[in-house]
């Protein structure tokens, strides 16, 4: 690299002790995204997941609150963006769904895992 300095893979939650994969892969459907978890092998580890939507949850801000009164991911993550990003947690009403976290308002909702939305993978 330019900088001399690799990018970190993964990052470990100090709050959590979650390992969470940096760079998503980009958008895809529930389904693919179970697959490519599965298939997943960063830093070494091959035990890589999409997390449940409670574990997505822990990356937000539940104390600072913006104008919509809606948590910010915290500080610390080095990731920050406002994607939406799939859960492992299927919706029980309808098992042709699943829960997103909308990093954009904190929003938790459920679409159909044929829908694309991106992905982050973590262990732990």
């Amino acid at each position: 690299m330019i900088s001399g300095m690799a990018k970190n893979l993964t990052w470990i939650d100090p709050q959590t002790g979650l390992e969470w994969q940096t760079e998503s892969p980009g958008m895809m459907s529930w389904f693919e995204a179970q697959e490519y978890a599965k298939s997943l092998s960063l830093d070494g580890k091959n035990d890589w997941r999409i997390p449940a939507a409670a574990e997505l949850e822990t990356l937000l801000d539940r104390e600072t609150l913006f104008e919509r009164m809606r948590p910010l991911m915290r500080e610390g993550v080095p990731f920050r963006d406002a994607r939406s990003y799939w859960s492992a947690t299927t919706f029980s009403p309808n098992t042709y769904s699943a829960w997103i976290v909308m990093f954009d308002g904190a929003y938790i909702l459920s679409y159909y895992k044929t829908n694309s939305y991106y992905v982050r993978c973590v262990r732990g």
